[in-house]
Formats: C-alpha cells, sequence, structure tokens
C-alpha cells in the first residue's frame, strides 16, 4: 500500500562570506568592472540555466573596447574580475546602442559597431561559450562591410537557435541570419529593406518556426523631426516577408527622433505586445499607447493603439509591459510627469484582451508625482506578479535605486512596498535588468561611486531580498500517520535551505514561486523525486504530493535515484566529504573543476555498485599540490546521469 505524505517546507536564505556572491547590502552592491576609464552601457542576458552574462564598454585603455563577465546564479563572478575582452577593436570615441542575448546552449551572442575597417563604422557578432571560448572566431563574425554609417544593431535567437540580427545602414535597414557554427544564411551582405524615405530603429522579435516579428519605423522629413510611423512584419527562415503588407502599429505621428527602442513581449501565441509614447495631433503632451498583433498581422486593439492614460497637462514616457496568459490581461507602467516635467511619479494600467481599461481613464497611480525624481527602468514579470525597477533622486546628480513588486491589481506586495537595491548616492545612467529567472532578477548599471564610471549589478529575489539563494539538505522530523521518519534528503535546486518542522495531521508544502525539482528520501521509504514542480503562489499553501512506496526493510533501502550530494561542511578548511548513490552498477567519474572549467582533480574514476558511497577531498590538485581559496565545482556522471555542484574552499 502507498502511503502520500506533503511536507510543510520553508524557504530560508542562507548567507556565505565570500566577496565574489550577491551582496545582501544595499550599500555593498557587486562590482562587475572597476578598470580605469570609463565603462559604460550595461546589457544583462540571463539563461535558463541560472548563469548570467553582463556586457559592457570599456574604456580602460583609451578605446572603448567591448568586455564579458559571467556569473552564476549566486553572483559569483565565472571569469577573472572585469571579465573578458571580446574585442579590443578601434571603436568611435562616441558610443551607440548595441545588443547582447543569450542562445539556449548558455551562449552569449554580443552585437556591435566599430570601425576596424578602415574607420567605416561596421557590424560584428560574438558567440561566446560559458568556458569563454570565441565560438564565432577571435575576431567574430564580419555583418557589414561598407561605407554606410551602419548602426544600433539588435538580435534575437530563433525557436531553432539560430541567431537574426538587424540594424540601420543610412536610410535603409538590414538583417542577416546567423546559422549556429557561424554560417550567413541570408549572404554575405544579408538582406536589405529600404523605401523612398528611411526605414529606421529595426527590433527582430522571434516567433515560432524559425520566424520573426519585425518592428520598424518608416521615417520622413528631417531627421532631427521626422514623420515617424510604426510598422511590424513577418518574416519567414529565407527572410522573405510572410504578410501580404506590413502592419501599421501606429501612423498617427507624435513618435519623436528620440523615441527610438519600443517595448516589445510575446502574447504566447506567436503575435506581440507593442508598448510606446507618442504626442500625436501635433501637441506638446505624450500618452502612453499599447497595440497588439496577432500571429496572422491582425490588430486586436483599436487602430493606431489602445491609449493607457487620457490625463491632461501629464507626459508619459517609455510605457513597459508585462502580459498574464492566465488572465488574458496586460499591465503597463511608465513613467508620468507634469507638463513642464519639473515632477516625476510612476503609472500603471491594465487592460483585458479587447483592450479596454480596467483602472479607469488615467491608470493607477503607483508612486504619485512629487518633486522627489523617480524615473522607472525596468518592468518584468515575475510569475503572476510585477517588479518594477526604478532610479530615485538622492541629490541633483545622485541616485539610489530600488524595486517595488506590485500584484495583478496593483496592489504592494512587499511589506516596506519598495526595497533599497542600492543605497550608495552616485551618479547612475544606463541602468538595466534581466528577465526573473531562478527566483531572481538582476539589475545593472553604470555608477560613478569610485569617481569614474564602474559597471555595478545586485541581485533581488520574488520576495524582495537581496542576497544569495543557497540550496542545500537539512534533516528534520515529520510525522507519518502516527509513526515518525526522518527527512534525510530534501533539496530545492533554484535555491534555499529548506527548513521542516515537526508537524501533525495533513501536510503542505509552502514555497515561494518558481519551478521546482523536489527530491525526498524518508527512512523506511524508497527515496522519490518530483520533476518540474511549479509554485505559482507564494502567499497560499500549494500541496504536492509525495507517493512513498514502503521498503520491507529499512536495512535494504532501494535507491531510485542516482543522487549527489552537497558536501560537508561547505565552506571547508582543508577537508570536505561528498556523498552520491547509484542505482546501477557502473561507471563512475566524480571530478573538481575550477570557475574556468578546467580539471583540478579527479576523485572518482572507477566502476562502483549500486548504493550510497562518500569520498573526501583534501583541497589538493592531481599533483597534491594544494589549490587556492574559491569556489569549486564538482561533477559526477555515471549510468545516464551527470550533476554538478558547487563548494567553497576557505583558507
Amino acid at each position: 500500500m502507498k502511503k502520500t505524505i506533503v511536507f510543510s517546507l520553508f524557504i530560508m536564505l542562507i548567507a556565505v562570506s565570500l566577496t565574489a556572491e550577491w551582496s545582501n547590502d544595499p550599500a555593498m552592491n557587486n562590482a562587475i568592472c572597476d578598470l580605469g576609464g570609463e565603462q559604460a552601457i550595461p546589457k544583462v542576458a540571463t539563461s535558463s540555466t541560472g548563469d548570467t552574462y553582463i556586457g559592457w564598454f570599456s574604456n580602460d585603455s583609451g578605446n572603448y573596447d567591448v568586455r564579458l563577465q559571467r556569473l552564476d546564479s549566486q553572483g559569483n563572478e565565472l571569469w577573472d574580475h572585469n571579465g573578458i575582452v571580446i574585442s579590443d577593436h578601434p571603436a568611435m570615441s562616441w558610443l551607440t546602442d548595441w545588443d547582447m542575448t543569450v542562445d539556449e546552449d548558455n551562449n552569449a551572442i554580443l552585437v556591435f559597431q566599430d570601425i576596424r575597417n578602415s574607420g567605416n563604422n561596421n557590424i560584428y557578432a560574438y558567440k561566446i561559450s560559458p568556458d569563454s571560448s570565441f565560438v564565432w572566431g577571435d575576431d567574430g563574425i564580419e555583418l557589414s562591410n561598407s561605407i554606410a554609417f551602419d548602426v544600433a544593431p539588435k538580435v534575437c535567437v530563433t525557436s531553432e537557435g539560430g541567431a537574426v540580427i538587424t540594424w540601420q545602414s543610412d536610410d535603409a535597414i538590414i538583417m542577416q541570419r546567423i546559422a549556429n557554427n557561424g554560417t550567413l544564411v541570408w549572404g554575405t551582405t544579408g538582406i536589405t529593406l529600404s523605401c523612398a524615405d528611411t526605414y529606421s530603429w529595426p527590433q527582430p522579435f522571434a516567433v515560432e518556426n524559425d520566424h520573426i516579428l519585425l518592428k520598424f519605423f518608416h521615417d520622413s522629413g528631417p531627421a532631427w523631426a521626422p514623420t515617424r510611423h510604426c510598422y511590424i512584419q513577418k518574416f519567414d527562415n529565407d527572410g522573405d516577408a510572410f504578410w501580404a503588407s506590413d502592419t501599421v502599429v501606429s501612423n498617427a505621428g507624435g513618435i519623436s527622433a528620440w523615441t527610438q527602442v519600443f517595448n516589445i513581449i510575446s502574447d504566447e501565441n506567436n503575435g506581440c505586445f507593442i508598448s510606446w509614447h507618442d504626442s500625436r495631433g501635433g501637441g506638446t503632451i505624450s500618452y502612453p499607447f499599447v497595440q497588439h498583433v496577432n500571429s496572422d498581422g491582425t490588430v486586436a486593439f483599436v487602430a493606431n493603439g489602445t491609449q493607457l492614460s487620457t490625463e491632461m497637462n501629464r507626459q508619459s514616457y517609455y510605457p513597459e509591459s508585462v502580459y498574464n496568459s492566465v488572465n488574458d490581461e496586460l499591465t503597463t507602467y511608465w513613467s508620468q510627469t507634469d507638463g513642464n516635467q519639473n515632477i516625476h511619479g510612476i503609472t500603471g494600467q491594465k487592460l483585458d484582451a479587447s483592450g479596454n481599461l480596467l483602472w479607469g481613464a488615467n491608470g493607477n497611480n503607483i508612486i504619485n508625482i512629487s518633486t522627489l525624481y523617480v524615473l522607472p527602468f525596468a518592468v518584468r514579470k515575475a510569475n503572476d506578479d510585477v517588479i518594477v525597477f526604478y532610479d530615485e533622486e538622492i541629490t541633483s546628480i545622485d541616485y539610489s535605486t530600488k524595486a517595488m513588486r506590485l500584484d495583478s491589481d496593483g496592489n504592494f506586495v512587499w511589506e516596506e512596498n519598495f526595497v533599497m537595491m542600492c543605497s550608495v548616492a552616485s551618479n547612475k545612467v544606463h541602468s538595466v535588468a534581466g528577465q526573473f529567472n531562478n527566483n531572481q532578477i538582476i539589475a545593472s548599471w553604470e555608477d560613478s561611486r569610485n569617481g569614474g564610471s564602474d559597471i555595478y549589478a545586485q541581485n533581488i529575489t520574488f520576495e524582495g531580498l537581496l542576497g544569495v539563494i543557497n540550496d542545500g539538505y537539512v534533516e528534520g522530523n515529520v510525522v507519518l500517520n502516527g509513526g515518525s521518519g526522518i527527512v534525510t534528503d530534501v533539496d530545492i535546486e533554484a535555491g534555499g535551505m529548506i527548513v521542516n518542522p515537526e508537524i501533525n495531521g495533513d501536510y503542505s508544502i509552502i514555497l515561494t514561486p518558481g519551478t521546482y525539482d523536489v527530491t525526498a528520501s524518508l527512512d523506511g521509504y524508497e527515496q522519490v523525486t518530483i520533476d518540474d514542480v511549479e509554485v505559482t503562489s507564494g502567499n497560499s499553501t500549494t500541496g504536492i504530493d509525495f507517493s512513498l512506496e514502503p521498503i520491507v526493510s529499512s536495512e535494504n533501502i532501494v535507491i531510485t535515484n542516482a543522487v549527489l550530494g552537497h558536501n560537508y561542511p561547505n565552506p571547508f578548511n582543508p577537508v570536505t566529504n561528498i556523498s552520491y548513490s547509484i542505482i546501477e552498477t557502473g561507471y563512475v567519474t566524480l571530478e573538481v573543476y575550477n570557475l574556468k572549467g578546467q580539471l583540478v582533480k579527479t576523485l572518482i574514476n572507477e566502476i562502483k555498485e549500486t548504493g550510497e558511497h562518500i569520498t573526501s577531498w583534501d583541497g589538493n590538485d592531481n599533483s597534491n599540490k594544494p589549490v587556492s581559496s574559491g569556489v569549486y565545482l564538482y561533477k559526477m556522471k555515471s549510468t545516464n546521469y551527470s550533476f554538478t555542484r558547487k563548494m567553497i574552499l576557505m583558507k
């Protein structure tokens, strides 16, 4: 007979004293790059594995080199401090926009322009692997080679794993597709889109069947004051237009020359939502708008977009949206000021599937406009809630950085409403944030706290906490229908130490929102594993059933999963123990690597019998020489199983 139980689990974050990990002090954020010279225009891309790449321009050498750093989910720098140089080719002394993303294999893809080609401003693409290898060559891939002014490249990874890059080339737009192996799919010069006027500021967005949606502007008139209309078109993997005609996002006018990159998000049905502001009608007041473009090229909202606020004498800028597919609702937040931009606040609006305003004609004022300068720089979906990031004025030139979590009704979720992410009074420029992953979001910015311009970063969790998210095992007592049992292994891979209090009666799991792999072993019961447990609410109790097969003899425990345990102690000096179990007799390797991916020590390399095993590491390498303090990875491979964990040697 099977017995089904559900444990009561609570997440507890444990901070480890290691300076490279995420700081839990808003006055001590992580310095990503503190070299001499200006460090500028950071970009953040987080992979599905939880690793985060941060890229930027560095003027340490007197040239604007491109640098890149890779961090694990705990904030450990996986490459040397200040990152690696991606390109030191000559660049312009003034910078324009660039782009970065990450593919399904955890490779970073960077696209930018420089003047290595006889002073001409051309576009280049690089793919960097997790071990810092240059997959597309030391000098990347040349995407353009002309005397045209090629600028502001944007990149997306398609559904089949390739990359599409678009950029503006004088008055035209060029698109290029790169296969995984670096082949230029659309020829050496790409595909040019042009008209009698100017096409500008393209943004590709990946959808199904290896297709992309391309947002772009059609400009006429002077470059400093164009008549700017926004369109979107779907292109197939041959680069051919999929729709009979370009879809009009807005041809109402009022989009300024300085309104360039629009917020574009998926509708989770191969269409997209586009958010922007304009001052259509010849006025001087900008209002926020949203349009929903369906997968067939039709628009779901009114022509030229739904206006999110009609409040008079209020300027609205840079709206960003998030989509809740369960409720089929779109929520948008933006910066709001008075007509002269002397007072500032943050406002939001929610739309139903038809584009109807759900928060009234003027939206919901989250932070009322006042003389305190606040500027939102990112709006990110986090489960069913929204996290808004913003800079707040301390002095006329110095700012702090804060975040707030809002539920689907626009209510504050965190107890203090706002969480301070950076309390240092410094000039902050080009602040950005990645996507919600591994129960956290990473923000990065240019920072003047050291006198120059450096790159700093900080994480924040769904619960509004800063600092390291540790995963781990802990033992605790439970009651099994009146009989005692011991929880020997319960692990949440996404992070967090689990504490199991003694409980009676019905059991429940309380988890922070996210997707988890939960493993449980109880004395007298076979080990069970539930993969990809999705928890959508951190404020309510979510039950997860474990079906446990009683074992006839507790001395004959059946191992149903290969397991690599956490080392203990951790951090350690000089010796740590590592436990593991295998489900069938076979060849097992257990190896230690440094954060550069180099093999340090082979602990096991032999046939092992089914069951539980333990080994130890004394901190010496394969030459029996002591290794330095730091973070190391230990990886176990057995039949149909491979797993890696981290450990910290502190001398």
